[in-house]
């Protein structure tokens, strides 16, 4: 696993590209087909007709406990799985490496950015993640702003959607409450809706958490789903 140093100067970030070299599949061209990164959770792939689009700004947003890391890590082990490079911008300071190991995800393929530990905001953290995005060779780019969001101007969501869309990344934003607004082409607001306890003594073994599709270009058959997570 690549990890983003401190320094977020540009040169850093271009060294860092360099080194990934031929691991990273540079942008197709314009018009081709680009597809969706399924998360392998049936549910929530259901609801998003497959996955989350290539080339796209996607959103899950939702509180503590309430599914939007799992789905995360889903969507980056389904990915790297496949061979992808992916890359998490880690603005909440919350990617834990041995957790997302066991989720199934192949961490040499990951490119760990922490621009938290560099600069307070979550300014850093959006020039990493267009620098990235604006690579073109990372299947996913995962933002994990949560907590964050409130920082992040109007203006720099639809920069993000355009890079986007230029490199056919996916773009997967991690917050607390919605903050990408019409410039999300996918928006899922998750809830958790019951604990499950089971055992003696009684132990958590489980969450059922509800995702609602409250943005979708594509309007989805399904606008809302129950699933089940196991607790850590």
């Amino acid at each position: 696993m690549s990890r983003l140093p401190a320094a977020l100067a540009d040169p850093a970030v271009a060294r860092l590209l360099q080194d990934l070299g031929p691991r990273l599949r540079r942008g197709g061209v314009s018009g081709e087909p680009r597809g969706r990164l399924p998360t392998g959770i049936s549910e929530i792939d259901r609801l998003l007709g497959g996955g989350f689009e290539r080339g796209c700004l996607s959103e899950i947003a939702g509180p503590l406990s309430s599914g939007r890391t799992s789905i995360g890590l889903a969507l980056l082990a389904r990915a790297t799985a496949a061979g992808e490079v992916c890359a998490w911008v880690d603005a909440a300071d919350g990617f834990d490496p041995p957790s997302a190991e066991a989720a199934g995800v192949a961490l040499e393929r990951v490119l760990w950015a922490r621009p938290a530990s560099a600069a307070p905001g979550a300014s850093a953290a959006l020039r990493c993640t267009e620098r990235l995005v604006e690579a073109g060779g990372f299947a996913l780019v995962l933002l994990d702003l949560s907590g964050r969001e409130r920082e992040v101007p109007r203006a720099a969501w639809a920069r993000l959607a355009r890079a986007a869309a230029a490199s056919g990344s996916a773009l997967l934003v991690l917050s607390r409450e919605r903050a990408a607004g019409p410039q999300a082409a996918v928006a899922l607001e998750m809830s958790r809706a019951r604990a499950c306890f089971g055992g003696m003594p009684l132990l958590l073994e489980a969450l059922e958490i509800e995702a609602v599709v409250v943005r979708h270009r594509g309007a989805p058959p399904e606008r809302a789903a129950l699933l089940r997570l196991a607790a850590a």
